[in-house]
């Protein structure tokens, strides 16, 4: 992906909170993973944290070359993550300018997540690796 300027970035973070009521509000909600497969499974050699249950996992580094396979939710809401909510923002950004109406960033990453395992929501809709 092309970088772009500063100014031109505009897009809606949300916290763990506002995800969770995102969630229940509207069970249909697509969560797009960016991370790597090993990182999504657990399988990395780094630490990867767990994924939500229903994601859909897309490499932040194919997502361009394999947006088709979204293009199906353009109209629905897409909440974007990643570990450190480094990567989860350009993809954010990058939906976003590719006709997605509804796209929002998790503003933290998963790996906020260690210790919130009694977190209803997160109990409900995450696996812990």
């Amino acid at each position: 992906m092309a970088l772009v300027e500063k100014s031109t970035v505009v897009f809606t973070n949300i916290s763990v909170d506002q995800l969770c009521e995102r969630v229940k509000a509207n069970p249909k909600a697509i969560l797009l993973d960016v991370r790597s497969p090993g990182e999504y499974t657990g399988s990395a050699l780094r630490n990867s944290y767990g994924h939500f249950r229903s994601a859909i996992n897309i490499n932040i580094d194919e997502l361009e070359s394999r947006l088709n396979e979204l293009a199906k939710y353009k109209n629905d809401e897409v909440i974007v993550y990643c570990s450190h909510s480094r990567r989860s923002p350009r993809a954010t950004y990058f939906l976003s300018t590719q006709g997605f109406k509804n796209v929002k960033n998790l503003a933290v990453g998963v790996s906020t997540f260690p210790g919130l395992e009694n977190n209803e929501c997160l109990k409900i809709n995450f696996v812990f690796h």
